[in-house]
């Protein structure tokens, strides 16, 4: 390595790796540490340094004292606290509520490094190991519990992750802008309650404290006795999510009140680059003796986008990174790849050049002025909006761009792909195809069922259909380079949308490999419609699969190619009151033969019961 090139150095994560100086600001997170663009908190840190303040990390401590807390001595300005790059309860628990056997954000992929509600129980030690010190709440479960919501794990409406941590201020959304004015007034000497007219946080207003004007949502008390008002409250994340013409939201607690101000602005082309050249290591920690899954997953992966403008009603992205796509610039993205082709052990491969979704990569709102006022949820749905650039010119000459770089051999796309946007350039679904699938391209069409994709806010399967035409073409092979997600028993399908669907896989000739099964996440649109049975946005009824057995009878039809999975399925059918699509028919799913059932209570949910329910024979 060339004298003037820096030797890539870690935050410290001890008070002696610190030089014996405790930071201005300790973040504290529930995933390993990795010092990676890819992290939420190597990139607040990084750029909290850049901005001349001093940072540290303690990585998934123990939390059963304060002592993991003091390994960097007591701030100077404020403690960060994150649950990590996923909400801890949905990284803790299957769909079924099972809990994980494994972490991806861990060393060695191992469990029960972090615990559930990590930003509650963080909080409390952080306050345990110095009294005094503010607590901000960052990261995606600060941001999708900022207000009162839906938790699946105990299958009830919690309230603001704010009250329950008993932290001082809460950052939601990407957090660069918000933390570092944090860190800036609080450095100049103001206090706390200077931050609170700072756009994208949170926070709790006690009785006797002015509350700003805005939109009053449904009470906690409201929505506890009612959890069908989570719809309303839900309409108004959504409709409010506008940095620059979204309200201010008001949710009262009793005498006190939670404070959410508007999302901040995106960052700009320019700043995102900045973000993504600062000086990471690009590695976990070296006291770590073993890989982190999610870090090996996207080792050699290039992010050039932040944002989507899908807004999918199961999807997270449009409450924490924003429905504007910011787009980095190629000069940008071809410097990291000759940064990444000039370390040891590089092979030449990219393997992922993307984002939330990849080819939106250059696009955005052509009109300013309706940007400014628009309230759409989704640019894509129920049809792309005219406003929205849909060019794929920058994103296929960036790709073309870093596949002529000295040094570089395959430059791949793993990310999602919008199969209803890149149907409108074939030239560019070819070129994929052809040149940037390795081995497998992932589409998620989710269902095929009419009713659930209004739902989901997807694009109609015939799309997807189309889209797969145009890349058999490109890849010169028969079905076989594609990997398609679904979605199980998301809200809108009932048995008879569940089994269009396996109609739909065995036309296609289908076989998918996995499936996910309808996690209902915090805050999100297909969480309230799971919740009250009807639409936030536009009130219509939607039928919703709540019952386990039935959930996993959904799940068991997407198998039915599968012969391991033929007892199930057939018990599926007979219980959806279609065993005329068993037998030996063009028509039928599976042959006859045994029912098994296709899911059984554990042993608590049996005691809850009562006793041992019969299997349906």
């Amino acid at each position: 390595m060339p004298a003037s090139t820096p030797v890539p150095r870690f935050l410290p994560t001890t008070l002696a790796e610190a030089g014996g100086i405790p930071p201005d600001v300790v973040l504290v997170t529930g995933d390993a540490y990795v010092d990676d663009p890819s992290f939420g908190v190597a990139v607040v840190g990084r750029w909290l340094e850049a901005h001349g303040f001093t940072v540290g990390v303690i990585a998934q401590p123990r939390w059963d004292g304060p002592e993991a807390f003091r390994a960097l001595g007591r701030p100077r300005l404020f403690f960060g606290v994150t649950a990590g790059n996923l909400d801890s309860v949905v990284n803790a628990r299957t769909a079924a509520g099972k809990v994980r056997n494994d972490d991806a954000y861990s060393p060695g992929g191992r469990p029960g490094l972090r615990p559930e509600r990590a930003t509650i129980a963080y909080t409390a030690r952080c306050h345990e190991a110095f009294s005094g010190v503010p607590v901000v709440l960052g990261g995606v479960e600060a941001s999708l519990r900022r207000l009162a919501h839906w938790d699946f794990a105990t299958a009830r409406i919690r309230r603001s992750i704010l009250v329950d941590a008993k932290a001082d201020l809460l950052v939601h959304g990407m957090g660069e802008r918000a933390v570092f004015e944090i860190a800036r007034r609080l450095a100049a000497g103001f206090p706390l309650a200077a931050c609170r007219d700072i756009p994208g946080t949170a926070w709790v207003a006690g009785e006797r404290e002015s509350v700003p004007d805005g939109r009053e949502v449904s009470a906690w008390e409201a929505l506890e006795a009612d959890s069908g008002r989570l719809a309303d409250l839900t309409r108004a994340l959504y409709e409010e999510a506008h940095p620059s013409r979204g309200r201010t939201l008001v949710q009262r607690y009793g005498r006190r009140s939670v404070v959410c101000l508007p999302p901040a602005e995106p960052l700009s082309p320019e700043e995102l680059d900045r973000v993504h050249t600062l000086p990471y290591a690009r590695a976990p920690h070296p006291s770590y003796t073993e890989p982190i899954p999610a870090f090996e997953a996207v080792r050699g992966s290039i992010t050039v986008t932040r944002g989507c403008a899908g807004g999918c009603a199961f999807c997270a992205i449009t409450l924490h990174q924003g429905r504007h796509v910011t787009s980095r610039t190629p000069a940008s993205v071809e410097a990291e790849v000759r940064s990444l082709a000039a370390a040891p052990g590089w092979r030449g491969t990219i393997a992922d050049v993307g984002g939330p979704t990849a080819n939106l990569y250059g696009m955005g709102c052509q009109d300013p002025a309706t940007e400014a006022t628009c309230r759409r949820a989704s640019c894509l749905h129920p049809a792309i909006c005219p406003h929205l650039r849909t060019d794929h010119g920058p994103y296929r000459a960036l790709l073309a761009r870093l596949a002529a770089l000295p040094g570089v051999k395959h430059v791949f796309v793993g990310s999602g792909i919008r199969h209803d946007l890149a149907i409108r350039d074939p030239g560019f679904v070819r070129d994929l195809a052809a040149y940037h699938t390795s081995g497998r391209l992932t589409v998620a069409p989710e269902h095929a069922a009419p009713a659930v994709l209004r739902a989901m806010r997807k694009p109609p399967w015939d799309t997807f259909l189309a889209f797969r035409r145009l890349f058999d073409e490109g890849s010169g092979r028969l079905h076989g380079a594609l990997v398609v997600y679904l979605i199980a028993a998301h809200p809108g399908a009932g048995p008879e949308e569940a089994v269009a669907l396996a109609l739909a896989l065995k036309d296609a000739g289908l076989q998918p490999r996995q499936a996910q099964l309808f996690v209902p996440t915090p805050s999100t649109l297909a969480t309230a419609m799971y919740v009250t049975g009807r639409d936030p946005l536009t009130g219509e009824p939607v039928p919703v699969a709540r019952d386990p057995r039935d959930r996993a009878r959904q799940r068991a039809l997407l198998y039915a190619w599968k012969r391991e999975a033929w007892p199930e399925v057939r018990e599926a059918l007979r219980a959806f009151g279609r065993p005329d699509l068993i037998g030996y028919g063009p028509g039928c799913l599976v042959p006859p033969g045994s029912i098994r059932a296709a899911w059984r209570p554990r042993p608590e949910e049996r005691s809850r019961r009562g006793g041992h329910d019969r299997e349906d024979r």
